[in-house]
């Protein structure tokens, strides 16, 4: 770079030996930087490995990094009382489907399925809240009872009902975490006053 250039930009070589400040409190001259280019080149990328090497290791500093949420609890005891829950509502989605096999669309089948459906998944969200993984349906259509008549599959979809309230009034009887017994008390509710007059009203 010529004089004029290096003025233009507001640059000046130091002289020879000219201290020349690097960090706060060291000072290298210009004759060691030229003379000891290689010894200069390596002491600059130690110190830049250094910041980095600390940087780098307050970034990943476990103690430092999200943690996933921690889930209420889970037992062996409250593991129990979800799968009967969860697979008395399987087994009434799989009954209502039987008829939808047998009879096509037919009502009030078509809608309560969907609503147990419902029911079946705000349970699993109780499993999963905890970290757990909720079970798969046990039943099958050809495990479970089929019909001749709408009346008669209404008389068991009222009689599936029933059991179902019955099996909630249990299992509310416990000391239950306040998400399970809201959960609980939900689907109870809608067995009792949507699902089983539904059923009763066509048997």
């Amino acid at each position: 770079m010529d004089q004029s250039r290096s003025a233009a930009k507001g640059f000046r070589r130091p002289e020879p030996r000219e201290p020349i400040r690097m960090f706060p409190g060291s000072y290298l001259s210009w004759g060691t930087r030229i003379g000891k280019g290689g010894v200069m080149l390596k002491w600059i990328m130690s110190m830049s490995m250094a910041v980095m090497a600390v940087g780098g290791t307050a970034g990943c500093d476990n103690s430092q990094l999200p943690t996933a949420p921690t889930g209420v609890g889970f037992d062996s005891a409250l593991g129990a009382t979800l799968a009967r829950a969860i697979q008395d509502e399987y087994r009434a989605e799989t009954i209502y489907q039987g008829v939808l096999n047998d009879f096509g669309q037919a009502q009030p089948f078509a809608n309560v399925l969907i609503a147990e459906e419902r029911h079946s998944a705000s349970i699993a969200r109780l499993y999963t809240s905890r970290g757990q993984t909720a079970p798969a349906n046990e039943w099958t259509v050809g495990m479970v009872p089929h019909f001749n008549s709408i009346p008669a599959a209404c008389a068991a979809g009222a009689e599936a009902e029933r059991e179902n309230i019955a099996l909630y009034d249990e299992l509310l009887r416990a000391d239950l975490p306040t998400d399970v017994r809201q959960v609980f008390t939900n689907n109870r509710s809608a067995s009792l006053v949507n699902h089983l007059p539904a059923f009763e009203r066509c048997s």
